[in-house]
């Protein structure tokens, strides 16, 4: 499955906001059963344990009738504020949404989401990737890493039908994301069926669409990374490429049943415990989470009615948006 170099830079875009949830994954997180066939998530292979041992919220049943979506609801006084956390890389059993989280959409006077790419023309990606995704002094990516790296890269863009000449002048950090890209679309990860997209699309014409950021915030995020730094990235996201397949499965698992313990887990599992892994989850997560809670607090005093969508990863733990907001006196609940 061979994608063109426009559609590429597309994904590896829609990427951004998730390279920690999708390219940095970790091999220890497992997903497991307890006595009473109940699936949980630890960072250790699976043992038998009972129920009453498990976290809170990582003893949910599986069945299809206990779905819930990864959906909540913020209030405080007038103001009101839907949460749905994203998959920007969906799959055809998440659509369509429960009735809930669609009736919710249509009480919602805008629709919020983190950036919206599909507002992008061809030449606004290509000029904004070319500066930023891509070197413009005439270099190669090859002349930024060491030897054994390229060949790395070169095997798996072979194994994945990727082209040699999509990477050729492609920065560290964005060949990592078009390998991503190419292995989540092989997997069968549909960004076309991202449930951001897909209510970006019910709202055209209907509802105001707004972002929390650019694309342009998203693209420097990566940018600012050193040559060391990128090519860690890089290296990274090659050695787990192969054994990704059953995380993402736990992500879309973990979405379904509405289980931010369990969503939390996998997303601070995807980062090492090292020097660079620390840094990506302050800049990709921690302040990014502090910012956009802020700027949802600014835009509720208007008195309108807010439908956000944001990444999953960025709604739980103890520093996401859900905390923030009950820290700023908002009572969240999950219906």
């Amino acid at each position: 499955m061979r994608l063109n170099l426009l559609e590429l830079a597309k994904i590896a875009l829609a990427l951004l906001s998730i390279f920690a949830l999708s390219g940095q994954v970790m091999a220890g997180v497992y997903k497991c059963l307890d006595r009473q066939n109940r699936t949980y998530y630890q960072d250790s292979p699976c043992q038998e344990m009972m129920a009453a041992k498990l976290p809170n919220g990582l003893g949910k049943t599986s069945d299809a009738d206990e779905s819930r979506a990864f959906f909540w609801k913020a209030a405080k006084g007038k103001a009101t504020l839907y949460l749905l956390g994203s998959l920007h890389f969906g799959t055809q059993s998440l659509l369509p949404l429960p009735q809930l989280v669609n009736d919710a959409f249509n009480r919602s006077d805008v629709l919020v989401v983190e950036a919206d790419i599909n507002n992008l023309s061809s030449k606004e990606i290509a000029d904004g990737l070319s500066g930023k995704g891509r070197y413009t002094d005439n270099s190669k990516l090859e002349e930024h890493i060491k030897r054994i790296t390229m060949d790395k890269t070169l095997d798996m863009a072979n194994k994945l039908e990727l082209s040699d000449e999509s990477l050729t002048t492609a920065k560290p950090w964005f060949a990592a994301l078009m390998l991503n890209a190419q292995a989540l679309k092989r997997e069968g990860h549909n960004p076309a069926l991202g449930i951001d997209k897909s209510l970006i699309q019910q709202a055209q014409d209907k509802k105001t669409v707004m972002e929390l950021e650019s694309v342009e915030d998203q693209i420097n995020l990566f940018d600012q990374f050193s040559d060391q730094e990128q090519e860690q990235m890089l290296l990274h996201t090659l050695h787990e490429l192969g054994r990704s397949a059953e995380y993402h499965k736990s992500i879309v698992d973990a979405w379904k049943q509405g289980d931010a313990e369990a969503m939390d887990l996998l997303v601070r599992q995807s980062f090492d415990s090292g020097q660079l892994g620390s840094k990506l989850f302050q800049l990709f997560y921690l302040d990014r989470n502090e910012r956009m809670t802020n700027r949802l607090v600014d835009l509720l005093n208007d008195g309108r009615s807010y439908f956000v969508v944001v990444g999953s990863g960025h709604l739980c733990g103890a520093k996401g948006i859900l905390k923030l907001l009950e820290q700023k006196g908002y009572t969240v609940t999950q219906p």
